[in-house]
């Protein structure tokens, strides 16, 4: 008997009983040819199945570019909202319920900037930025890190920028807001990125 015959014929008394019965009846090599199938089958597809939900990115979709964004519509109205009294456009809006149990949609946000600001409701209106509603948050300092993190102006922070990022708590009324806008002022300066407790959004904020 040649040695491969009887490492075959030790790897078959090696196998459990079940195994060892196929084996007789179809051959060893062709059991051995079925589970190198399996194997590789496992390998190829495995390998995609794994690595498409390793690149499954949950922040995709909240990631904003703000060089991409269209300018403001038309000309200012005759009301103005300025930002540190830097007069500015609204261009995003980013909105979070506080904890779970309350649904937010894009027009419910609109209706509600009004208790943040008194005017914001006509801004937003006229400005026509981009609403997005996010996922409930269970952390205002979290999502306001959140936002700036995610929300990418052009120039690097600390640069002057036309650009100016405000989020926070806001209380319109009896129903807790989280609150991240994104204003285009019309000139740079050097407000940058804040993050605003609920008292202090009218005083960052105003319309005249």
């Amino acid at each position: 008997m040649s040695y491969a015959s009887t490492f075959l014929a030790a790897l078959s008394n090696s196998l459990p009983q079940g195994l060892r019965d196929l084996v007789d009846k179809v051959g060893l090599p062709v059991v051995g040819a079925a589970g190198l199938a399996i194997l590789l089958v496992f390998f190829l597809f495995g390998r995609r199945l794994f690595a498409a939900k390793k690149t499954v990115d949950p922040e995709a979709g909240l990631k904003e570019k703000l060089v991409d964004y269209p300018p403001p519509p038309g000309l200012p109205g005759a009301r103005r909202l300025t930002v540190e009294g830097e007069p500015a456009r609204l261009r995003l809006i980013v909105a979070a319920p506080v904890g779970r149990g309350t649904r937010l949609t894009p027009n419910l946000v609109e209706q509600l900037l009004d208790q943040v600001v008194r005017g914001l409701t006509d801004i937003a209106k006229a400005d026509r930025p981009r609403v997005r509603i996010w996922p409930p948050q269970l952390s205002q300092k979290g999502f306001a890190m959140t936002f700036h993190r995610l929300t990418q102006k052009p120039e690097p922070d600390g640069k002057a920028s036309r650009w100016v990022l405000l989020a926070g708590q806001a209380q319109p009324g009896p129903q807790k807001l989280l609150l991240g806008l994104a204003l285009l002022a019309d000139e740079s300066n050097v407000v940058g990125r804040l993050t605003l407790e609920p008292e202090q959004w009218a005083d960052v904020l105003a319309v005249k």
